[in-house]
């Protein structure tokens, strides 16, 4: 069925089931709409796209849309519709007179029930998935979810123990399936993502740990978007792509633990620890493993503002490619510190960060969030300090295998020993009802000791200050 029509379909449906309660004890609706007008300049640190070959357009007004539609039979069977119009620009897209561009996509559909007698709770259908991490970083580098912009098809268990002191959570999902149901010949390929994952969390008095395990598999004919062939694979893969690896398939694995503590004194603690090691049954070149820690402090001894420390650090590559990545691989990473304009951090607009790439990188952010000194006033200031930890030999000759800068690594988000980035970001949230906030973010970037022998002369002259502010309504129903 054609996108279009299979829009209508659902809000037809939609309409159908609100109109006639009988067929569930309850229908919940909610949502929310955002508008904001952005002025962005020196992104990329140039005014340029990531490969330096398109100029920046400083001001665009974005918008988007999210209902959510909850059908409820009773306490142990729910059924989640989210549909949505997504974030486009005006005068682009969807946002254009007379436009046959899909609008309205559905983006969440899936049931959850408690198998009967148990406590046993299963989630079934395409759905918000993201790895344990700590709520000071904002979710995780192995994979996220993006507050529902990357949500995957799943099915999920949740089995909870002991009064909720432990639960255990186990998960599935295809992520990738390139040939559907027939591969393109009678020779079987191997064209599958498939993911899965354990998760163990344990709550007791002021703790909160949380360890687990992922695994994936991946099928050599998969056709794998860009971000995520960047994030998983090694740059020697991409020497041969059509060869890159030697196995039908190859498996990925990644351990780690997520900890929050409220210490007897008004401090909190987070820290995250990830180990990964993916295709190492495969050839050298396509081996990628290593380490990312992250770890912060939280003042809540005032009222009015919650200082906030927060540091991270990743393995980064070494001088050559043949033995691989030393970078943490990840499938779907969505990971930045709190506030941070380096990062996606889950800021409240759209187009409001420099898109750092954690791995191979470590920093510090001072924070000061929750800011309320005036009334229905919130607001955060965050200063972040980042540099890199991988070798420049081992990033130039990534440059040079995968066809220049912007294509597998970017300057001024992927950062070589030396390269230092400075940023300021402040957002504030005004409420201007009870449903309507008035939302202003800024943010200044600049990077220091770009390499030329890395991104070449021209990128490196280019480089400079980046500033960015906002100023948009969100209207939650």
């Amino acid at each position: 069925m054609p996108r279009p029509r299979f829009a209508a379909a659902c809000l037809a449906a939609l309409c159908l089931v609100a109109a006639v309660p009988a067929l569930a004890t309850s229908v919940a609706m909610y949502g929310d709409f955002r508008v904001q007008g952005t002025f962005f300049s020196g992104q990329n640190y140039t005014g340029w796209n990531a490969a330096g070959t398109q100029t920046e357009d400083t001001l665009n007004i974005w918008q988007r849309m999210r209902l959510h539609v909850d059908f409820t039979a009773n306490e142990n069977l729910s059924f989640r519709l989210g549909l949505r119009v997504n974030n486009e620009t005006w005068g682009h897209g969807t946002l254009t007179a007379a436009n046959p561009t899909v609008a309205v996509q559905p983006y969440q559909c899936y049931l959850q029930f408690t198998v009967p007698d148990t406590r046993v709770q299963v989630t079934a259908g395409y759905q918000p998935v993201s790895l344990p991490h700590t709520e000071v970083f904002y979710d995780s580098l192995v994979f996220g979810t993006d507050s529902g912009n990357s949500d995957a098809a799943a099915l999920i268990v949740r089995a909870p123990l002991f009064d909720d002191a432990l639960a255990v959570t186990a998960g599935y999902a295809r992520l990738v399936d390139t040939n559907r149901t027939y591969d393109t010949t009678t020779t079987q390929v191997g064209d599958e993502l498939d993911f899965t994952f354990l998760t163990l969390p344990i709550t007791v008095s002021g703790l909160r740990l949380t360890p687990w395990g992922a695994a994936a598999i991946l099928g050599r004919s998969a056709d794998l978007p860009s971000p995520m062939g960047n994030t998983l694979l090694a740059a020697g893969s991409y020497a041969s792509p059509s060869t890159a690896f030697a196995n039908n398939q190859n498996a990925a694995f990644w351990t780690g633990a997520a900890l929050t503590y409220e210490l007897p004194i008004p401090v909190k603690v987070y820290a995250d620890g990830i180990y990964g090691n993916a295709f190492a049954g495969d050839r050298s070149r396509n081996h990628r493993q290593g380490w990312f820690a992250d770890a912060a402090l939280e003042y809540t001894g005032f009222t009015a503002l919650a200082p906030q420390l927060l540091g991270w650090w990743g393995s980064g590559e070494d001088a050559g490619l043949s033995n691989g990545s030393e970078r943490l691989p990840g499938v779907n990473p969505q990971w930045g510190p709190r506030g941070s304009f380096l990062f996606n951090a889950d800021q409240y607009l759209t187009q409001a960060s420099m898109n750092t790439t954690p791995q191979g990188s470590m920093g510090l952010v001072v924070n000061f969030d929750r800011i309320s000194l005036i009334d229905r006033l919130t607001s955060l200031v965050a200063f972040s300090y980042a540099t890199g930890t991988s070798s420049p030999a081992g990033l130039r000759k990534a440059v040079a295998l995968t066809g220049g800068p912007g294509q597998y690594v970017t300057m001024g988000q992927d950062l070589a020993q030396g390269e230092r980035l400075l940023s300021i970001a402040s957002e504030h949230v005004f409420a201007l009802t009870d449903a309507v906030n008035l939302i202003v973010e800024t943010g200044w970037a600049r990077g220091y000791d770009f390499r030329a022998s890395i991104w070449g002369r021209r990128m490196v002259n280019q480089a400079g200050d980046a500033w960015q502010g906002a100023i948009g309504l969100i209207y939650k129903f």
